[in-house]
């Protein structure tokens, strides 16, 4: 009981560090749950995209069309122009998490959940929805990247 009065004393007479220790505590839970942070359809988060030819990564931007379970279906995005490719499609200007102009690949690929590292952006669905209607005019066998 002596504790308890103890406590309760302290917690009056210092206000404020009862103030900083919930402040701590809530920037410890916020800090964990952006780490934990799934990525969902319409986001744009940066993850490990592996070569086409299998012989290493690149951190790059992808956009999020589809999530299941543990992997993700994704389009990727280059900065380097790709005007001439069929296979590529400049985005719109002004794409929330895109700082660059860039080109998205209309060859779309599956990247296991691990692969992302943190969120960019998150432009919405209408991307998503443009992403499916310019891809959807591609050829079937160009439509999938080999993963």
């Amino acid at each position: 009981m002596a504790e308890l009065e103890m406590l309760t004393g302290a917690v009056a007479e210092e206000p404020l560090l009862i103030i900083a220790v919930g402040a701590l505590l809530a920037a410890l839970l916020l800090a964990r749950w952006v780490r934990h942070a799934r990525p969902r359809p319409g986001e744009i988060w940066f993850a490990e995209v592996p070569f086409g030819d299998g012989g290493g990564s690149k951190d790059r931007p992808v956009l999020v069309l589809a999530v299941d379970g543990r992997r993700c279906t994704v389009a990727r995005f280059t900065s380097q122009d790709r005007s001439a490719r069929r296979d590529h499609l400049r985005v719109p200007a002004g794409v929330v998490g895109l700082r660059r102009a860039s080109w998205v690949d209309l060859r779309s690929r599956d990247l296991p959940r691990s692969a992302f590292r943190r969120r960019a952006g998150v432009p919405g669905e209408g991307l998503v929805r443009w992403y499916a209607q310019v891809s959807a005019q591609l050829p079937p066998d160009v439509r999938r990247a080999s993963n």
